[in-house]
């Protein structure tokens, strides 16, 4: 099997990276960037003993996927994981260590620069979130706190940033952490978390709050709920919400990894209708009451009310240690329908290293799977319409963590 490296950051992408000032035609270790075949329809982002790269992928599906002689050498780019947000054939970035917004275009498997601003709008440059209020306009927040900026990706301009101003909404000596955004027009809707620093105690509870848009102003606390918390991802990129059928479902975090730190909470799917400002009192789905207990993190939205999750099978007797997270092979997948509040599927795997990357498209679903007993990662393909699994290409050279899929197009 392959060296099992511990690059945190790179292993729990969902849709991640990070900037820094480059010429994007740069060649990787493994050689040049190659002939190109014409605007890649995939890409991937993949950790070797060499460094990372983004390389242009075609086929998932056959033959072998590896780092020489293909894509850019982004290991001096892309250095945050988590501070990556991709749309399109484009990918924006904060760099945490130069203080820098970047975006980036990704075409005939080379990544190019397009535009990078000095960033200091925020305190605390690892994101926890991010949301388009509109095809031009990116808003993204700290990682467990109230900051906020707002940035038009366009002309790559900086047009508000601050924090959340709740006003006399929460008591003295207490703060929030923002846990999921979502425009509803003139509205914007948040969950979020609230501590109270005198304890140092983060409140059992899931918070609902809007705010007016693009003021930000008016902080309303619509409601609070017990059933489940945090509602929604501690860290940017982390597939947490979809909307269906009129309704938006947030996905809850309690798993005590990466802080969610509600061990005694379920995971579960809260649902928003349209235009509410509440969390549905009628509604939530406990995934952990169907699945022993276990707590789950988000993978990707199959469409049809189902989505796809991985669980972290009896992790309360397998996690010894903080590392045991990632290289236990303890993970499974499993389909969910938000709509019948059923496991409609566990995918036929063993037991999994951490794999949380996959893409969607034409209602089939391409899986990094990480199976420590393999003799490497491979992509395989679920047709949820014919529960069929499909093994496809393998994925060479890489340090045990598991390479992040990008749907370019």
């Amino acid at each position: 099997m392959f060296t099992k490296t511990k690059n945190r950051s790179l292993l729990f992408a969902a849709a991640l990276f990070t900037a820094a000032s480059i010429t994007a035609c740069s060649k990787s270790n493994g050689g040049d960037n190659g002939p190109s075949a014409g605007n890649p329809e995939f890409a991937l982002h993949y950790s070797t003993s060499k460094g990372s790269y983004l390389l242009p992928i075609n086929d998932l599906m056959s033959g072998v996927i590896t780092p020489v002689g293909k894509g850019t050498d982004v290991t001096s780019i892309f250095t945050w994981g988590e501070n990556i947000i991709q749309k399109g054939k484009y990918f924006y970035n904060v760099e945490p260590n130069s203080g820098k917004f970047g975006k980036y275009s990704f075409e005939k498997g080379v990544l190019e620069t397009v535009k990078e601003i000095p960033f200091t709008a925020m305190s605390y440059l690892y994101l926890g979130w991010h949301t388009w209020t509109d095809d031009k306009t990116l808003m993204i927040g700290g990682r467990g706190n109230s900051e906020y900026a707002v940035i038009n990706v366009d002309n790559m301009t900086l047009e508000k940033s601050g924090v959340f101003n709740t006003g006399k909404e929460l008591p003295k000596d207490h703060t929030l952490s923002i846990n999921s955004i979502t425009p509803q027009g003139s509205k914007i809707f948040l969950t979020f978390m609230v501590r109270n620093e005198v304890t140092k105690l983060t409140y059992d509870t899931a918070y609902t709050a809007s705010v007016d848009y693009p003021s930000l102003n008016n902080f309303k606390i619509t409601g609070k709920d017990t059933r489940s918390a945090p509602p929604g991802a501690l860290r940017n990129g982390y597939f947490h919400k979809f909307s269906d059928q009129g309704n938006t479902y947030i996905l809850t975090h309690p798993m005590p990894m990466l802080g969610g730190n509600k061990p005694n909470m379920p995971t579960g799917f809260y649902r928003v209708k349209d235009g509410s400002t509440i969390l549905d009192p009628g509604y939530f789905f406990n995934v952990s009451a169907l699945s022993q207990g276990d707590n789950q993190l988000g993978v990707e939205y199959l469409g049809n009310g189902k989505a796809l999750l991985i669980n972290a099978r009896d992790a309360k007797n397998v996690v010894k240690e903080k590392n045991d997270w990632w290289y236990k092979p303890m993970w499974e997948y499993i389909v969910v329908d938000v709509n019948t509040q059923q496991i409609v599927k566990k995918l036929d795997f063993p037991g999994l290293l951490n794999s949380r990357s996959a893409i969607v498209k034409n209602g089939k679903a391409y899986i990094a799977v990480n199976d420590a007993k393999a003799d490497a990662i491979y992509i395989w393909e679920y047709d949820s319409s014919t529960d069929k699994l499909t093994r496809g290409a393998k994925v060479e050279g890489g340090d045990g963590d598991t390479p992040v899929l990008y749907k370019l197009r």
